[in-house]
């Protein structure tokens, strides 16, 4: 009887350890104001990425530049194309836009808190943080 009470036990605990592995997470959809890049809090409020589903579109400003990439959201994985942009020069501008550039290059997965979002590189250093602009603001 124990053996059996152990099996069925063992079955509920697998069962839902495997279904909590396989809840997908909110796809990407709508504005987002970049908050930090690299430990970097001191950003401009006007860095905001756009994330379309249709398509798996990504675009918004990196600082200076407007810019335009694909992703491709798998859960809490996420894959960006190389992004394209515009080629002006603002000063002081230019080295945030590069990290934040180069941040999308190197994303792999995605922690959703709430209306946060801290993208990771593949050996999960935390290369930025996003946050959801409520349509009001």
């Amino acid at each position: 009887m124990r053996k059996i009470l152990f099996f069925i036990s063992s079955l509920i605990l697998i069962s839902c350890a495997n279904a909590a592995d396989t809840v997908a997470e909110e796809p990407l959809d709508g504005d987002y104001r970049v908050t930090e890049i690299k430990g970097d809090q001191s950003l401009p409020n006007d860095i905001i990425f756009n994330f379309s589903p249709v398509g798996n579109r990504l675009s918004g400003n990196a600082g200076c530049n407007r810019f335009s990439a694909h992703y491709n959201q798998q859960g809490n994985n996420v894959e960006f194309s190389t992004p394209m942009n515009t080629r002006k020069f603002c000063e002081g501008k230019m080295e945030i836009e590069k990290q934040i550039l180069s941040s999308l290059e190197k994303a792999s997965r995605l922690d959703h808190n709430g209306k946060e979002i801290v993208v990771f590189s593949n050996n999960d250093v935390p290369l930025m943080t996003l946050i959801k602009i409520d349509q009001s603001e």
